[in-house]
C-alpha cells in the first residue's frame, strides 16, 4: 500500500474520530444548555426554544426566602461534609497504600464499600438508623451519611497520589531526622496537593447536588437545594426550576475552572 493510501486512511480516520468525539460531546453538553436556554424563557411555562429572553425567572429566586435558605444549608452541607471527608480519607488512604496490617484487603473493602451502593440505599439505611437510635431527620444526620456516601471517592483519589510518590524522599527525610510525623507534613501533604484539591472539589459537588440521600435524611425545616428542587419540579412548572438549575450548573462549572488553574484537569484525570 502506497504512503499517499495511508495517509488517506488515517486522515479518514481521524476526522472519523473527530466527529464521533464531536457528537459525544455535544449529548453531553446539549441537556446543561438547553436548561440554561429554557431558564430565560419569558412566559410563564417551560417551553424550547424560548420564545424570548428575561431574567424575571433568576429575580424570582433571588427573591424567594425559602429557596436562599435551601442554597444555605446546602453549602454548609456540603463543606461540612468536604472538611469531615478530606479528614478521614486521607489518614485512610495513606493506611491502605502504606499501612502493613492484618486484614487490609478486608478494611479497604470496607471503606469503599459505599461507592458499590445506590445513594438510594445508603439513604434509606441512614433512615433506619437514625429510627433505631432514635435520631430524627436533621442537618448532622444529613452530614453524617453523606459523609459516609462520599468518602470513598477521597479515599480513591488519594490513594492514586499515594501510590504513585516516590517512597525515597520520605526515606531521606526521615535519614535527615524527621520524625514520622514531620515527615507525613512536610514531605507528603504537599505532593498530595493536586489530589486533596481534586477530592475535595468532587466531595463538595456531590454533597451540594445530591438528592437520593438527602431525601432521606434532611430536616423537612430545612432542606438542601437538592431536595427542595426535587418537590419544586413536582408541583411547579415554570422556568424557575430552569433558573435554579442553571445555577447548580455554573457552581459545577466554576468549581472545574478552580481546578483547571490550581490543578490542571488532564492532572486530574490521571488521579482518578
Amino acid at each position: 500500500m502506497s504512503r499517499r493510501k495511508v495517509s488517506a486512511i488515517d486522515l479518514a480516520g481521524g476526522t472519523a474520530l473527530a466527529l464521533v468525539a464531536g457528537f459525544a460531546l455535544l449529548l453531553l453538553v446539549a441537556p446543561s444548555l438547553i436548561v440554561i436556554a429554557v431558564s430565560f424563557e419569558p412566559r410563564g411555562y417551560i417551553a424550547f426554544p424560548p420564545s424570548g429572553f428575561s431574567t424575571r425567572w433568576y429575580g424570582q429566586v433571588l427573591a424567594n426566602r425559602q429557596l436562599l435558605d435551601s442554597i444555605g444549608v446546602s453549602v454548609t452541607t456540603a463543606l461540612w461534609v468536604t472538611a469531615i471527608t478530606l479528614l478521614l480519607g486521607i489518614p485512610a488512604a495513606f493506611a491502605s497504600v502504606r499501612g502493613t496490617f492484618a486484614g487490609k484487603s478486608a478494611v479497604n473493602a470496607f471503606l469503599l464499600s459505599p461507592q458499590m451502593m445506590p445513594g438510594m440505599v445508603i439513604g434509606i439505611a441512614s433512615l433506619f438508623f437514625g429510627a433505631y437510635f432514635a435520631f430524627r431527620a436533621s442537618d448532622q444526620m444529613l452530614v453524617l451519611a453523606l459523609s459516609v456516601f462520599c468518602l470513598p471517592f477521597v479515599i480513591r483519589i488519594v490513594m492514586a497520589r499515594l501510590a504513585g510518590l516516590d517512597q525515597r524522599l520520605d526515606e531521606a527525610s526521615a535519614n535527615l531526622g524527621a520524625g514520622a510525623l514531620e515527615t507525613f507534613a512536610r514531605v507528603t501533604v504537599p505532593q498530595l496537593g493536586p489530589a486533596i484539591i481534586a477530592a475535595a472539589a468532587f466531595t463538595f459537588i456531590e454533597a451540594f447536588d445530591n438528592v437520593t440521600v438527602a431525601l432521606f435524611t434532611s430536616d423537612v425545616r430545612g432542606r438542601p437545594l437538592a431536595v427542595e428542587l426535587y418537590y419544586l419540579v413536582q408541583y411547579d412548572n415554570t422556568p424557575a426550576i430552569a433558573a435554579i438549575s442553571a445555577f447548580e450548573i455554573a457552581l459545577s462549572f466554576l468549581v472545574m475552572i478552580v481546578i483547571a488553574r490550581t490543578v490542571g484537569l488532564d492532572r486530574i484525570g490521571r488521579l482518578s
